[in-house]
């Protein structure tokens, strides 16, 4: 039996419309295919489903073809093939003939299974991706099925993560069929998520592998945000610097330093950016003129696209706040009068380095890691206490790194996308 689903599970489940993917993009039909698909948790099945959603919001049809596994996104459909699953007797029966050196009816009988359900999901194909299927012998009449398309079907990739051939703990016998895991296909380009796994590649194929795409991350996957921070996050440099203010919008928060210290950052040549979570009270004259008089300096300083007004793009709940900081990479408070000052205490919660006015009660409830400044003190000094600080932090400079490096949307744009071929 082979099972379709192309619904929508909710809207956690949904396709995100990055803004990083370029209008004119290609439309392709894009097929990846792996043992196991979500909700099953592992590396390869990590990058299967990010991969899946990635070319969905480029605007790819893609469909993924596994032996077990449910629908996580519209636009990604989901085939599943029993017979791929290398727990189904099926497999196992036709795997112990393989092994044992005497391929007979349970091998050959999977293999024809799987020759009649595979053909007609990738013969329209412009590319498919196979996960592991060519260099691991999990489920060996897959990896000659995928073998035998090659000759004349989709162009296909073999993505890497793992070389059972080329790896001691794995003890394979020798004979024709899994074989077909030490040897190259002419006819298939191979990619590997490493060096380490290409230098694998080399000394056990005798060839390069035609390219190396490590792992990427999507931060906001993994950090679970909502679609609305997710939203923000997408149109600011997550290189620069995101701070968060969690404030109403009254004249005791004393928001134009905090502004003018967002102004110094960039004069400085330290990219920053300021989310400014609370709105001002609609019933409150006094707080629409404060807001106005904000927005006024905001223009004069040409920070129109560096200070994002949450609350006028989605209303704050603790859920969204919660994704907030998550994103931010520190907390600024400029405040000039607290009567406790929670925010220190929700951003010490979430990790987050502090920067705030040296003023009581918040000089009484400081976290260890928070830095104050003099509200007396020039913009321009505190952005370089800023600036200093978060240079000697070393869990800033791993996440920038890391979300430079691994950002799974820029290996996307430069990466993957070159290789997927032939367009429709």
């Amino acid at each position: 039996m082979v099972t379709t689903s192309n619904q929508t599970l909710g809207t956690s489940k949904r396709i995100c419309h990055f803004s990083f993917i370029i209008s004119h993009s290609r439309r392709m039909r894009i097929g990846l295919i792996h043992y196991n698909s979500w909700p099953t948790v592992g590396g390869v099945e990590t990058v299967l489903r990010q991969q899946a959603v990635l070319m969905a919001a480029a605007g790819h049809d893609v469909t993924i073809i596994c032996g077990s596994g449910k629908n996580f996104a519209a636009g990604v459909a989901t085939v599943v093939i029993p017979e791929l699953n290398i727990s189904s007797p099926a497999v196992k029966a036709a795997q112990a003939e393989v092994w044992d050196g005497q391929p007979a009816a349970a091998y050959l009988g999977l293999l024809d299974t799987l020759r009649s359900k595979i053909t007609p999901l990738i013969q329209n194909l412009g590319c498919l991706i196979a996960h592991n299927l060519m260099t691991m012998p999990f489920n060996l009449a897959a990896t000659q099925v995928i073998a035998e398309l090659a000759e004349a079907g989709p162009y296909i990739l073999a993505w890497t993560h793992d070389l059972a051939a080329g790896n001691q703990d794995y003890s394979l016998p020798r004979n024709r069929i899994i074989d077909m895991v030490r040897e190259k296909h002419p006819n298939i380009r191979y990619v590997t998520v490493s060096e380490t796994r290409a230098k694998e590649f080399r000394t056990l194929m005798g060839s390069e592998v035609d390219a190396v795409v490590p792992n990427g991350l999507n931060l906001s996957t993994v950090l679970g945000l909502t679609p609305e921070a997710e939203a923000l996050l997408n149109e600011v440099d997550t290189q620069a610097i995101l701070l968060i203010y969690p404030t109403r919008i009254l004249p005791r928060k004393n928001l134009e330093l905090a502004l003018q210290i967002l102004h110094a950052l960039n004069g400085l040549g330290q990219s920053a950016y300021l989310f400014i979570t609370g709105a001002a009270n609609e019933y409150n004259p006094e707080a629409q003129t404060y807001l106005s008089g904000l927005k006024r300096q905001i223009a004069e300083l040409g920070m129109l696209d560096r200070v994002i007004w949450v609350n006028e793009r989605f209303d704050v709940d603790e859920h969204q706040l919660r994704s907030l900081y998550l994103a931010a990479d520190a907390l600024l408070f400029s405040t000039r009068q607290e009567g406790f000052g929670l925010p220190l205490l929700e951003a010490a919660a979430f990790r987050l380095p502090i920067f705030c006015s040296d003023i009581e009660p918040l000089r009484s409830n400081l976290p260890s890691n928070a830095v104050t400044f003099d509200l007396r003190t020039s913009p321009r000094n505190i952005g370089e206490t800023i600036i200093a600080a978060l240079k000697s932090d070393r869990a800033f400079a791993s996440r920038k790194k890391l979300l430079m490096n691994h950002s799974a949307q820029r290996l996307y744009l430069e990466k993957i996308a070159p290789l997927l071929g032939s367009p429709l």
